[in-house]
């Protein structure tokens, strides 16, 4: 199935918020989730959609990310979601809702989630989950860890896939001066009790 409609329908609207290279990151996060639909039985447009738009707010200063959240009425939970790396995920979502007319929860949760924040029904749902790995594997990026990350992802393998994303995304965040939040410390604590694996689950990282 091509997904040349909803590039149609949304680039405009894109083109006007994002760099060309956030652009070109938000296309390739839409086609691995196109893949993970399929892996992982998505609703495929959910996916896809959720996938090109899920970096809306990315790119504008954070005073207008700030302004967005206000207009919104949303409350941040924790002092750290004023980073950007937070803040956008917020905005995006509030912003698709009033420019697109999107209003799908699943959607708009996955893509307000997927830098940790909320804490709603669909924080753990497949699609939010599958937009944080998509989020890495897009092939704009090559980030350390990915291979590994891929090839968990793509055996299907949800809950160690997000023990090692989670993983990942703390050590990131920590060598990066980005505040840990905490639903992903809590999260990666969760996991680590939970998931069964091998103690070098981690190595080749």
């Amino acid at each position: 199935m091509h997904d040349t409609r909803y590039i149609d329908r949304y680039l405009p609207f894109l083109q006007s918020l994002l760099t060309p290279s956030r652009l070109q990151h938000s296309m390739g996060v839409m086609r691995v989730m196109a893949d993970l639909a399929e892996l992982y039985n998505l609703d495929r447009e959910q996916a896809v959609v959720t996938g090109l738009l899920h970096d809306a707010a990315r790119d504008l200063p954070a005073d207008r990310q700030m302004a967005l959240i206000r207009e919104g009425g949303i409350e941040l939970a924790d002092p750290c979601e004023e980073h950007p790396v937070y803040l956008h995920a917020l905005a995006g979502a509030y912003l698709i809702a009033k420019e697109l007319g999107i209003t799908e929860p699943n959607v708009l949760d996955a893509i307000s989630t997927h830098s940790y924040v909320g804490n709603g029904s669909n924080f753990h749902s497949c699609l939010s989950w599958c937009l944080r790995f998509a989020d890495i594997l897009a092939p704009s990026h090559e980030w350390k860890g990915m291979k590994k990350l891929k090839s968990v992802v793509y055996a299907g393998r949800k809950e160690e896939s997000a023990l090692l994303h989670c993983g990942w995304v703390i050590e990131y965040f920590r060598e990066h001066d980005v505040p840990v939040h905490p639903n992903l410390q809590s999260c990666y604590r969760d996991m680590r009790r939970r998931v069964p694996v091998d103690e070098h689950f981690f190595d080749r990282w």
